[in-house]
């Protein structure tokens, strides 16, 4: 079992304690947060729809590459998930603010004490994947990406700190994996021979191309939880053949 670090840095003291005085000041502002922070269509699902806008939203130029960057984009967001769950399992774990006794943190009216425990709090999964989402989408739409920068910022990443499911520095890590991993996927693959096949199947074959695309978009919008559930239960199962 992992080791719990249960220090606290000043920076994410400070802001977590300043942030926790407005706990409980008002039933209808925590329990809108709660809703937001734990309703997959409000996070996931509104981004996606974005993403789906974006491919159909005009015609295809030879020079815009703008489908090859949404596929970029998506293997940003995969291989940042990918690393995020990596260094949630191999860095020393991590209490999220609710549950670490040290801060005395009050709990929102609407917030479970039990959510999430057990699952290290560093570095945040929804800033890697939203951000990472975010990021890729300004190279598709200047306009389109910066909105959705400010839409992940606000109503994904600040809402987990209010609530004590992340402290500032997992958000901040979090986003940086995401924007870093993202841009590279965007810089170096977007228009490579083989993203431009790839895009070019939503053309020469939709009928496989696209029931792919909404399987994908799905996990975004789920956060590949039924992805990783599956994986653990595969592996357990796998663990208890050969026990």
């Amino acid at each position: 079992m992992q080791r719990a670090r249960s220090s606290v840095n000043i920076f994410d003291g400070v802001i977590i304690s300043y942030v926790n005085q407005f706990s409980r000041h008002s039933r209808i502002f925590d329990r809108a947060l709660a809703l937001i922070a734990d309703n997959h269509l409000l996070k996931g699902g509104i981004l996606v729809t974005v993403v789906w806008w974006l491919w159909f939203r005009e015609e295809e130029t030879k020079d815009s590459h703008k489908r090859e960057y949404i596929i970029a984009t998506f293997i940003g967001c995969t291989a940042g998930m990918a690393l995020a769950r990596l260094l949630a399992l191999t860095l020393p774990f991590r209490l999220r603010p609710l549950h670490e006794a040290g801060l005395n943190f009050l709990l929102p009216y609407g917030t479970s004490p039990t959510i999430l425990d057990g699952w290290s709090s560093f570095p945040s999964d929804h800033a890697v994947l939203f951000f990472a989402l975010s990021t890729g989408l300004l190279f598709v739409s200047r306009t389109t990406g910066v909105i959705a920068l400010a839409y992940t910022t606000i109503f994904i990443a600040l809402p987990r700190i209010y609530l004590g499911l992340h402290y500032p520095t997992d958000i901040l890590a979090g986003a940086a994996i995401g924007v870093l991993i993202s841009l590279l996927c965007n810089v170096l693959l977007a228009k490579t021979a083989r993203l431009h096949a790839i895009a070019s199947w939503s053309y020469t074959k939709p009928q496989f191309f696209y029931p792919l695309f909404f399987l994908f978009t799905y996990q975004i919008a789920d956060l590949f939880s039924s992805s990783r559930a599956l994986l653990g239960d595969g592996f357990s199962l796998i663990g208890a053949l050969f026990s």
